[in-house]
């Protein structure tokens, strides 16, 4: 990774973030304050090792990364979002069955809570028995009572296409099979979790576009764009532990499977897109940031989130290779 204002690195073959970095004022107290309301929630009770994975989960530093996201949220506005997306966290590494065996009736069961939740059809006795269900219960509660409700629409609807893609990948893990680079494409944009990151941009910093904002393509081509070069970014940091688990819904095991790519062309030609996107993204958000406001605060919060996010990334312990690969 290469910042702003940084020296210029040895390599030629490195991301190259055009946003400075910044961390939030309330770092400290977001640290404290996650880990003990992680702890409490006690995710992992259904896992034999659930204090490992707990202290696992948390050295992974997602504070720092919501800090780093989110520089300029006031306090209540970045607790919430934090907390929302870890969530999601959670539920993707148990819908990629990082921590557990093959359980697919269950991911259904609790993908289905979830989305019940989510269009207000949850049934509360089903709800209590599953972790994951009644953590999102207890956060969209809340998010109800500060959110207006045609952002709730649009990041349920989000959410939804998230859990749907999510468990399509899981049937392209069960079948040993790597999805076309179309297939990846078209599912990554929702299965990857940046739309649903970019739409906590509005919660964050209580920046809510109203309907005719939103829909616009200055808005919508930010968003995409965000996840493009996130996601993609990520799936470099991530593919020597995601191949060891044999997850085939990554851009470099596609790139090598599909399209006839060695492992170093295919992290080049990553690099390549990832930094075409990110300069991309910094010029549709000037565009977008002539819009009139909130949409100048969510373009500054685009730029924001897609710099904590490179850095967070080049920095987890999240993403180091598993002793056994």
């Amino acid at each position: 990774m290469h910042w702003l204002g940084e020296a210029e690195p040895d390599s030629e073959i490195v991301i190259r973030c055009p946003f400075p970095a910044h961390l939030n004022p309330h770092f400290d107290q977001l640290v404290v304050d996650t880990e003990r309301w992680f702890v409490e929630q006690d995710i992992f009770s259904g896992c034999a090792d659930a204090d490992r994975l707990t202290r696992q989960f948390l050295n992974f530093q997602g504070a720092e990364e919501h800090a780093r996201m989110w520089p300029d949220a006031d306090y209540p506005g970045l607790w919430l979002a934090g907390r929302l997306l870890t969530h999601m966290s959670c539920l993707d590494d148990f819908l990629d069955e990082i921590w557990g065996p093959d359980q697919d009736e269950h991911a259904a069961h609790v993908v289905g809570l979830i989305a019940e939740i989510l269009t207000d059809e949850a049934n509360p006795a089903d709800v209590a028995a599953e972790p994951l269900a009644v953590l999102l219960d207890s956060l969209w509660t809340e998010t109800k009572s500060v959110a207006p409700d045609h952002w709730l629409d649009r990041a349920a609807r989000i959410h939804l296409a998230y859990l749907e893609t999510s468990m399509e990948e899981r049937k392209h893990r069960a079948a040993s099979s790597v999805p076309t680079t179309a297939q990846y494409v078209t599912s990554r944009h929702y299965n990857g979790g940046m739309f649903y990151a970019a739409a906590l941009i509005e919660l964050a910093n209580e920046a809510w576009l109203p309907k005719e904002i939103s829909g616009r393509p200055e808005i919508t081509d930010l968003a995409l764009r965000l996840s493009n070069a996130s996601t993609w970014a990520n799936d470099l940091f991530s593919y020597q532990r995601e191949a060891a688990h044999g997850t085939g819904a990554n851009l470099a095991v596609v790139l090598t499977t599909h399209e006839g790519l060695t492992g170093d062309e295919a992290v080049t030609k990553i690099v390549d897109l990832v930094n075409a996107e990110l300069l991309t993204l910094d010029f549709l958000c000037d565009a977008a940031a002539a819009l009139p406001d909130p949409a100048t605060r969510y373009a500054k919060g685009v730029r924001a989130l897609a710099s904590g996010l490179m850095y967070w990334m080049a920095t987890t312990a999240r993403y180091e290779p598993t002793p056994n690969t």
